[in-house]
C-alpha cells in the first residue's frame, strides 16, 4: 500500500472511529501523523467527493454522506453484520446489558455493531472505535487460531507480562474452546487497560499513550486476564463475557461481548448469561452459513 493511499484510510478510520465529531485540519493532522499541507489535500479531495462534510464557517471536517451509499453496500456484502445487530439488539433488551461486535482489522479490534446502553461511560465502546488486539483482549479471535496465532499474540506484550500471566493466558486458550467463551473478572487494572487502550478524541497513540498501555498489562491479575472458575470472581463480578460468531471457512469472523453485567450474581446467572450469548452466536453462525472449526 502506498503512503498517499494509507493516509487517506487513516483519515477515513479516525473519523469513523467518532462519527458524531468534528475536527478541524489541524486537529485530523495531528492525530493520524500529517503535515498541515498533507491533510489538506486529502481532506479538500474527499470533501469534494462528499465522502467528508466541510463546515465552511467552523472549518471543521466530519463524515459525509456518499459514506452512507459505502456502508449500506458494505452491510449488504457482509450479511452477517446486519444479523448481528439484529439478534444483540434482542439479547441486549433480554439482558438489560451493552452487547457489541468486533472483528480483528489490521492488527486491531475494530467494533461493528453496539446495542443496548452502558452501565458506565468508563471504557465505552462505541461503533468505529478500535483498540490493539494484544493480550489480554480479543481473546476469542485468538483462541482458535492456533498455535503461531497464540505465540504472535502473546509476543506483542512478552515483555510486560509476568510468567505467571503469561503460563495463565496459555492455559486458558483450550479452556475458552472448551467454554465456548471468554470471561475475566472485575478489577481496577483490568479496567484502567480498557480505559487505556481507547482512544479519545483529543489523544494519539504516541509514547504516553503506550506506556499507559504497557503499565496495565505488566500490573494485571490472573482472574482479570481469565476466569478459570467463575467462582473466582467473588463479590466484583465479571467484566464481560465474550463468543465467537465463525464464518463458512470455520474461522472466527467477529466475536460478540456482553458487559456490564451486575457485580452480585450468582454463579449459575453468569453461567445463563453465557449460555444466551454463546446460543445467540451459534444462531448468527448458522443463519450466515459459518461453521465451526473441527478439532
Amino acid at each position: 500500500m502506498s503512503n498517499p493511499t494509507s493516509r487517506v484510510i487513516d483519515v477515513l478510520n479516525f473519523l469513523a472511529a467518532h462519527p458524531t465529531e468534528t475536527f478541524s485540519l489541524a486537529e485530523i493532522a495531528r492525530h493520524v501523523g500529517l503535515s498541515n499541507g498533507s491533510a489538506h489535500r486529502i481532506l479538500t479531495t474527499l470533501a469534494g467527493a462528499q465522502f467528508l462534510s466541510r463546515n465552511d464557517k467552523r472549518r471543521t471536517y466530519s463524515l459525509g454522506v456518499a459514506m452512507v451509499a459505502i456502508g449500506q453496500a458494505t452491510v449488504e456484502k457482509h450479511r452477517g453484520i446486519e444479523v448481528a445487530r439484529r439478534e444483540i439488539g434482542r439479547l441486549a433488551v433480554e439482558l438489560d446489558l451493552q452487547c457489541s461486535a468486533n472483528a480483528v482489522v489490521d492488527g486491531e479490534l475494530l467494533v461493528l455493531v453496539k446495542e443496548g446502553n452502558p452501565r458506565s461511560h468508563r471504557g465505552l465502546t462505541r461503533v468505529g472505535e478500535r483498540r490493539p488486539l494484544l493480550p489480554p483482549l480479543g481473546l476469542c479471535h485468538i483462541a482458535w487460531g492456533g498455535d503461531a496465532v497464540i505465540e504472535a499474540y502473546l509476543d506483542k506484550a512478552a515483555p510486560h507480562l509476568s510468567e505467571a500471566v503469561r503460563a495463565h493466558l496459555l492455559a486458558a486458550f483450550p479452556l475458552i474452546r472448551r467454554r465456548g467463551y471468554a470471561t475475566a473478572a472485575n478489577g481496577a487494572i483490568i479496567l484502567h487497560a480498557r480505559e487505556a487502550t481507547m482512544i479519545a478524541a483529543n489523544q494519539i497513540r504516541d509514547q504516553a499513550y503506550w506506556s499507559s498501555v504497557f503499565t496495565s498489562i505488566e500490573h494485571l491479575t490472573p482472574n482479570e486476564v481469565q476466569l478459570f472458575d467463575i467462582k473466582d470472581a467473588g463479590d466484583v463480578g465479571v467484566g464481560y463475557i465474550a463468543a465467537p460468531v465463525f464464518s463458512p471457512a470455520g474461522t472466527v469472523a467477529f466475536q460478540l461481548v456482553i458487559t456490564g453485567l451486575p457485580a452480585d450474581l450468582r454463579t449459575r446467572e453468569i453461567e445463563r448469561y453465557a449460555e444466551r450469548l454463546c446460543a445467540t452466536a451459534a444462531l448468527i453462525t448458522n443463519e450466515t452459513h459459518g461453521r465451526p472449526p473441527k478439532g
